[in-house]
């Protein structure tokens, strides 16, 4: 896949980032999920893509830009 990298926020179940990814291409880089569902829905579809887990907890000068 070509295209921007995308980091995803609060990403549920990836609904969004499928969208995106249909119109203007990319690769998911990251995401950030909580849930315990969401996150298996999303290590589903984005096999080896790193979970950043909860929003307030990253250290965000570690996350690729």
């Amino acid at each position: 896949m070509t295209g921007p990298r995308i980091g995803s926020l609060c990403s549920g179940y990836g609904g969004l980032d499928m969208g995106v990814q249909s119109v203007l291409g990319g690769e998911l880089s990251w995401y950030a999920e909580f849930d315990d569902a969401a996150s298996k829905v999303m290590a589903h579809h984005y096999p080896g893509i790193p979970n950043l887990g909860d929003v307030t907890k990253v250290d965000w000068a570690s996350v690729p830009h």
